[in-house]
């Protein structure tokens, strides 16, 4: 008998942390109810960190649906298409290589999926990573698998007393959960593409052009770029509660100057108000308050004279 037509490609980008990583296996390893799927893990390392990924992919595909493609090294976005391009599926969903998923990360997807609409998962920072990864390092999949679902299933907020369970919203995520509640003005249809969680089909992702190369190695904004053309392309964000995701936080030297690089870079490809502001959102200081205000202050000082 046939096996079912495989219905959503998960692309797992990898350069680097490998703990990370495999926690992130683990998880997709324990989804319950899942649709017909792939995992696609995109090996961007370097040549001196291939032999430690390997040993960590032949674990997991005993429990996985998984094959590894080389990525190009030419950055996130490359990346990106690299593993979208090999899909069979007619969904992909982007998840970076440190987001911790619940056992129904992959149901939530399937079901949110439809025709004209991009999705994003909900998701959260935990800025005691370092602890959990400590705790989990000697640990048998099955028990990594107990632990990470106790923190999707039953997600703990800033007020929790256990400092390992204390997760943070930061400010793209407030702003898109309070848009798509109606809590703040909608501002920016586009934003809520985010390359760590979130879906699309693989003919839109095709149709658009794929995530912009342009970007090269630079951290940050590759995905809000695709989110823009997405939405110009017609399609509709939707956010999904239930495909739930935890950033495993770690440092990264120079974040805030390569994202500003790419900032600039973003508002010279799409220079509307929207995306201009958002250093006021993406900022070190940004907040979804400050940028809907800083949106509509753009807006005016751009709107043509005798304009209202």
């Amino acid at each position: 008998m046939p096996s079912p037509p495989i219905t959503l490609a998960v692309v797992v980008p990898t350069r680097g942390d490998h703990r990370r990583l495999r926690v992130t296996l683990a998880c997709l390893a324990a989804q319950t109810d899942a649709p017909p799927h792939e995992v696609i893990v995109v090996d961007d390392n370097e040549s001196d960190g291939r032999a430690a990924l390997a040993g960590i992919l032949a674990d997991a595909r005993d429990r996985l649906p998984l094959r590894s493609v080389p990525g190009p090294g030419r950055g996130r976005a490359a990346v990106r298409n690299a593993g979208a391009d090999a899909a069979e599926a007619a969904w992909v969903v982007f998840l970076d290589a440190d987001v911790v998923v619940g056992p129904r990360f992959l149901r939530a997807y399937a079901d949110a999926a439809r025709p004209g609409v991009f999705l994003h998962g909900r998701m959260r920072e935990l800025p005691t990573a370092e602890r959990l990864l400590t705790a989990l390092e000697e640990a048998r999949p099955a028990e990594i698998q107990r632990i990470t679902a106790e923190l999707t299933v039953a997600p703990a907020d800033a007020r929790s007393r256990d400092p390992l369970r204390r997760t943070m919203a930061n400010a793209l995520e407030r702003a898109v959960e309070a848009m798509d509640a109606g809590t703040l003005p909608d501002v920016a249809g586009w934003l809520g593409f985010v390359g760590a969680n979130s879906a699309v089909q693989k003919e839109a992702w095709r149709s658009v052009g794929g995530f912009d190369e342009g970007f090269g190695r630079d951290w940050g904004c590759e995905d809000i770029e695709f989110g823009v053309r997405l939405h110009t392309a017609g399609l509709r964000r939707v956010l999904v509660p239930e495909a739930y995701g935890i950033h495993l936080s770690h440092a990264r030297p120079g974040r805030w100057h390569q994202h500003g690089r790419n900032m600039e870079r973003l508002a010279l490809l799409h220079p509307l108000p929207a995306v201009r502001a958002l250093t006021a959102l993406l900022g070190p200081d940004g907040t979804p308050e400050r940028y809907v205000t800083a949106v509509r202050a753009e807006a005016a000082r751009t709107r043509p004279t005798g304009t209202r």
